[in-house]
């Protein structure tokens, strides 16, 4: 069972073919001319490309569509002024987070230094007289390293030397 589609006719067809090649070849002219002279007044008039292409966009826009355009670009516009936005560039956006960073993270350290010294002079207590005059010969468990060390000042000069007898 095969069901046969319906097609345009044939010289349609082809007529269709040719308009539309042709027109598509005007429209590229005609758009290459006002390039031409856009390209033309922004080298020699002073023309602002973006400016000009803004302008014809709203140009040709509902004038309703265009006037809330426009309210909502001044109002943006407004907002990025308060947010300084168009004050720095965004190299410079990332040399301001690194000093931020730099700046809080010396401030954290002095905070933690000051806390660190605070702790040490709260958490050591001043040694009394008596604390201080403390040594191992009041001490009723004297220190050994100190006794081994003393013991091998007064040792004798020969000591580990061998003799025959």
């Amino acid at each position: 069972m095969s069901e046969t589609e319906k097609l345009v006719n044939k010289k349609q067809f082809g007529a269709l073919i040719k308009a539309a090649d042709q027109a598509k070849t005007k429209v590229a002219s005609v758009n290459g001319e006002i390039g031409e002279r856009i390209k033309h007044a922004v080298e020699n008039g002073n023309l602002h490309a973006g400016a000009f292409k803004a302008i014809l966009k709203l140009y040709r826009m509902d004038s309703e569509k265009r006037d809330a355009w426009l309210r909502s670009f001044d109002a943006y516009r407004d907002m990025a002024g308060e947010l300084n936005l168009f004050e720095e560039h965004v190299g410079d956006l990332d040399d301001m987070a690194r000093r931020d960073t730099q700046k809080e993270a010396e401030e954290a350290e002095a905070a933690q230094v000051a806390e660190n010294v605070e702790r040490l002079e709260n958490g050591i207590s001043q040694l009394s007289d008596e604390e201080r005059e403390f040594d191992d010969a009041t001490s009723s468990k004297p220190s050994r390293r100190r006794a081994k060390k003393s013991e091998d000042d007064g040792a004798d000069e020969k000591a580990g030397t061998y003799s025959y007898q």
